[in-house]
Formats: structure tokens, sequence, C-alpha cells
């Protein structure tokens, strides 16, 4: 896994990672398996990212933060472009946790929010 490093350049790389939080050490992975996927492909040419046409069908959990429940949202629905409408609008939403909202209420209309976008989207489409 480590050619063309030396023992030294081993020993380094192992301490490092020690010392890392498991994020990060999962963000290091990531980077790698990254770095591996596009020397395997040189000189092919890279695929576009695929978005789906429809939904991505992540649960609601039965206990979930409001700040949690956008980014669920926004992982379930990748087709939804973050751009300054929706953040916005996203952050409005949001405001109601601060003026005393439940984290359910709040959820509630972000998904209402989000679906809306995505008929918005799917209608743009067709």
């Amino acid at each position: 896994m480590l050619m063309g490093f030396g023992d030294r350049e081993k020993k380094q790389l192992l301490a490092l990672w020690r010392e890392l939080q498991p994020q990060e050490q999962k963000s290091v992975l990531q980077f790698a398996q990254f770095l591996a996927s596009r020397q395997e492909k040189e000189g092919c040419e890279p695929l576009p990212p695929t978005i789906p046409d429809t939904p991505l069908p992540i649960p609601r959990p039965e206990v979930e933060s409001a700040v949690a429940g956008l980014k669920r949202l926004k992982k379930s629905y990748p087709m939804i472009e973050a751009d300054e409408q929706v953040l916005g609008e996203a952050s409005r939403i949001l405001m109601g946790k601060v003026m005393g909202a439940s984290d359910a209420e709040v959820i509630t209309q972000l998904e209402t929010f989000f679906a809306d976008r995505y008929q918005a989207w799917k209608a743009r489409r067709s």
C-alpha cells in the first residue's frame, strides 16, 4: 500500500494518523481513495456525476435536530442546488427554532420546502 515509502515515512504517516480524530482519519482515507482511483483512471475521460431523478429515501429519525434534518434533506434531494434562494429560505425556516418552534415543526416545514422545490425542479425538466 505504501509503495515508494521508506520505513521512516511509514512511521511518520502512522504517527500522524494516530493523532487525528476519527472524522479526520475518515477524511484522509477518502482523500487517499480519491487519489488512488484517479491514478487508476489516468488517461480516461471522467464520467459526469449522475443526479437521481427522485429523492433518496432517507428516513426521518424519531428524534432529530432541525440542523440534522436540514442535512438529511440536502442529502435526500441532491438534485436541488443550494443556491442563494434555497439557503435563504432554509435559514429563514431554521430561524423558527430560535423563535421557539420545536425541532419537529421546523423539520416539517423544511420537508415541505424541499418537496416544493423538488416539484418545481421536476416541472422545469419536463
